[in-house]
């Protein structure tokens, strides 16, 4: 049976085929670095830096070819080419674990991978799977809390600045989870007024997710879900201002922090503590109505912690409308002059980005090497 530390294992021996063919490759057949007559000391700083992939990183394109139904598929979800395609093809029929078949279709043949390795899935297929589970019918406008009614009595809180996404909203987050995780450990959550763990639990089972919060109440919302639907969640009374470790690492995490440049700072830097040497992925949820051109502070912030952005993801996470400050009135007021309050009440309230990236391990060196702007290395 194939459990994590065999997967590090494969992921060794691949590093090493894929770096004797990188540089096997580049002396051979890339036409623009022939006359440069590279050393093999410069292409393996090369490979090191820039082209060896993070064990997150490996698991991810594996995950992408094991569950597609063309391996073509691989290039157009990774951004990447045939070469690199033909490197994880020719490691993968080595270690007989899968097979390629003559159409592109891809059968695999150690099933055990399978169970450790998450299968994406549509929204059509959560949103059945919720339904199924829940004995009702998904409403994507109305306020994701409104699912869980019946069970629990979450109330929400100013002071916490907690506003819960949409139904509909909730769903894509959680697709896009089960889309880029690749491996069945441990998910964490910052913050979870959203129900997130909730969902991912129900639409795969053997995700495993801890939630973490100042909001006692919402923690044992959540552990009552939990029990009822014989999910793996566990909770834990965390203020991220006063701790900065939980003494255990996970695959990656969620947060859906306060709106605010220092905000998206302090949940953002206290997930990435949580995450281990092998790297992770980060799923981020931030509106710009406070922040402005802020961003590109945030920017510097994401690429000085090892971020790379895979993903950023506008209209499709949004808040239905909710009078939860005193100055929720005031705005309703003011449009109320120009839109029915009908309208109003029946639209968003506050749109956010949806932000994934890759978390880097290690930060690559800069190798110093002059080279035509042509040279593909």
């Amino acid at each position: 049976m194939l459990r994590e530390k065999d997967l590090k294992k494969i992921y060794k021996k691949y590093l090493k085929l894929y770096k004797f063919y990188f540089s096997l490759d580049a002396k051979k057949h890339s036409t623009s670095l022939k006359e440069l007559k590279l050393s093999d000391r410069i292409l393996s700083q090369f490979f090191d830096n820039y082209v060896k992939p993070s064990f997150i990183s490996f698991l991810s394109d594996v995950k992408t070819i094991i569950y597609s139904s063309n391996i073509y598929d691989f290039i157009m979800k990774t951004s990447s080419e045939d070469w690199d395609l033909w490197s994880y093809l020719k490691f993968l029929e080595r270690e007989k674990m899968i097979k390629i078949k003559k159409n592109g279709g891809v059968l695999v043949l150690k099933k055990d991978i399978l169970n450790l390795i998450p299968k994406s899935q549509n929204e059509e297929e959560i949103k059945k799977k919720i339904e199924k589970k829940l004995k009702l019918k998904i409403k994507e406008k109305e306020s994701v809390i409104n699912l869980f009614k019946k069970f629990q009595d979450f109330q929400m809180k100013a002071k916490w600045d907690q506003m819960p996404i949409s139904q509909g909203s909730a769903i894509f987050v959680v697709k896009k989870i089960l889309e880029n995780i690749p491996l069945n450990k441990k998910f964490l959550l910052v913050g979870d007024d959203d129900f997130i763990s909730v969902i991912l639990g129900i639409a795969d089972p053997k995700i495993e997710s801890l939630v973490i919060d100042t909001d006692e109440q919402l923690l044992e919302c959540i552990d009552i879900l939990a029990q009822k639907f014989n999910l793996k969640i566990e909770t834990r009374k965390v203020d991220i201002r006063k701790t900065k470790t939980l003494g255990e690492k996970f695959i990656g995490f969620l947060a859906n922090p306060v709106y605010t440049e220092a905000g998206v700072r302090k949940f953002v830097k206290y997930g990435l503590n949580q995450l281990g040497e092998d790297g992770g992925l980060v799923f981020l949820e931030v509106g710009n109505d406070t922040i402005g051109n802020r961003f590109l502070f945030l920017q510097d912030f994401f690429n000085k912690n090892n971020l790379i952005i895979q993903e950023l993801i506008v209209g499709k996470v949004f808040y239905p409308y909710i009078e939860l400050y005193k100055e929720d009135k005031e705005i309703l007021k003011r449009l109320s002059w120009m839109v029915d309050k009908k309208v109003i009440k029946n639209s968003p309230k506050l749109a956010a980005s949806l932000y994934i990236f890759k978390y880097l391990p290690s930060r690559p060196k800069k190798v110093m090497l002059k080279r035509p702007i042509y040279a593909y290395l």
